[in-house]
């Protein structure tokens, strides 16, 4: 099964709408799917592993798949 990540910020002006796109796609496709905030120590730990710059950010099977708001259509296919 598929394993989306999707890492956000409180203070990030886009990640609200990564937000509700990854949840949208959850409730249709099926793939595992969390949440992590940046700020927390876990996911300071994910953003030194991958040293990711911006937010919001995709991790997909284990490989950053994108940064910031991934169409829709290109998330999709990422996970189908």
């Amino acid at each position: 099964m598929v394993k989306v990540t999707l890492l956000y910020a409180k203070w990030c002006h886009v990640c609200p709408s990564a937000i509700k796109l990854w949840e949208d796609l959850h409730s249709k496709y099926d793939f595992e799917y969390k949440e992590l905030d940046v700020d927390s120590e876990e996911g300071q730990d994910v953003i030194s592993e991958y040293g990711l710059r911006g937010v919001p950010a995709t991790i997909i099977d284990g490989e950053v798949a994108f940064i910031g708001l991934p169409d829709k259509d290109k998330a999709i296919k990422a996970i189908t």
